[in-house]
């Protein structure tokens, strides 16, 4: 397995995990959906490092939560 395929399994299964849509995980890493998308069909990133870093942040998993709920006005 190289290491694209290795790493958009782990994202698949951290963003089916936290329940977030490719919308809302990608907002939550700071990153285009479509870049996450990418991520996810395994044509990799440049700082997997980081993105795994990101990926296990207890901070980031509030934040995209935040983010999945409506803002009351």
């Amino acid at each position: 397995m190289s290491e694209n395929e290795k790493l958009a399994q782990e994202v698949k299964a951290w963003r089916t995990k936290q329940g977030f849509t490719a919308e809302i995980a990608a907002k939550a890493l700071g990153i285009p959906k479509r870049t996450f998308e990418g991520i996810e069909q395994g044509r990799g990133f440049p700082y997997p490092l980081l993105l795994r870093v990101a990926m296990e942040s207890n901070d980031l998993s509030l934040k995209a939560t935040q983010a999945k709920s409506p803002r009351k006005v």
